[in-house]
């Protein structure tokens, strides 16, 4: 007796794995909403068409929707993280038909390779594989994910802060992203280098500080041409606000 090969409905598919992705991004704060997932989802497939070698769309499409499942920042402290496989081993078993165990196991391996700050860890440490450095489908989300960390949107801040105002949603993924995020964990917004207020508050520690820190080097570690030279203009827009702020300031207190 032959048994039925089960074919693969992408679109049924993909339409099951928004819906995962969307409940579970709905406890999230603005920085890490599902306009964020589907921001990644959309310039990861753009990059995607670009390259001139074959890419798994799907492949990349998939591990876009669940690049943030495991975000250890939003797990209550000091509990496990889960495995890319537990996590999703339900959604596979009721939507994943037709779908060959090796492109699941694709998938899960990019959602748990994808993060900027573990790859830091993992060159640092010498843990860097050729699959990291070759697998193209990889490469696709993590340039799109660290592209939405930069520029407008993923670097605008929280409403409260006027001195941002002329800035919108579609102007704004960098700005906005880190303002969100930092009003979420109260970290200030801008401390100055040189400030004769009463707040001993470390400059190191305020939003600012993370253009430094991080979202004006991350056009560095992009992977893909397409990356490369989005993330160039997107860094000029981080720069330049940056300068901005800094001007408004030393405006501020007649330094300027």
């Amino acid at each position: 007796m032959t048994v039925a090969r089960a074919v693969l409905d992408e679109p049924l598919l993909l339409t099951a794995a928004e819906r995962l992705a969307r409940a579970h991004h709905a406890q999230y704060d603005p920085s890490h909403d599902f306009y964020h997932v589907e921001r990644v989802r959309r310039l990861a497939l753009s990059i995607a068409r670009s390259l001139p070698e074959p890419v798994d769309s799907l492949v990349v499409e998939l591990a876009a929707l669940f690049h943030d499942l495991l975000d250890a920042k939003y797990l209550p402290k000091d509990a496990p993280v889960p495995t890319a496989h537990e996590h999703l081993a339900g959604f596979w078993a009721e939507n994943g038909a037709g779908l060959s165990e090796e492109r699941r196991r694709l998938v899960e391996r990019i959602i748990e390779n994808v993060s900027h700050s573990k790859e830091v860890r993992r060159i640092k440490e010498g843990r860097q594989t050729e699959w990291h450095e070759t697998c193209r489908e990889l490469h696709c989300v993590q340039d799109a994910d660290r592209l939405d960390a930069i520029g407008a949107i993923g670097a605008l801040p929280s409403p409260p802060a006027p001195l941002f105002h002329k800035l919108t949603i579609l102007d704004s993924p960098g700005i906005m992203r880190c303002s969100a995020y930092s009003a979420l964990v109260s970290r200030p917004l801008y401390i100055p280098p040189s400030s004769s207020s009463a707040s001993a508050e470390d400059p190191s520690t305020c939003a600012l500080a993370h253009f430094d820190d991080k979202l004006l080097l991350l056009h560095e570690r992009m992977r893909t041409e397409k990356g490369r030279e989005m993330a160039r203009r997107r860094t000029e827009v981080l720069r330049g606000f940056k300068e901005e702020v800094e001007r408004e300031w030393r405006e501020a207190v007649g330094e300027e």
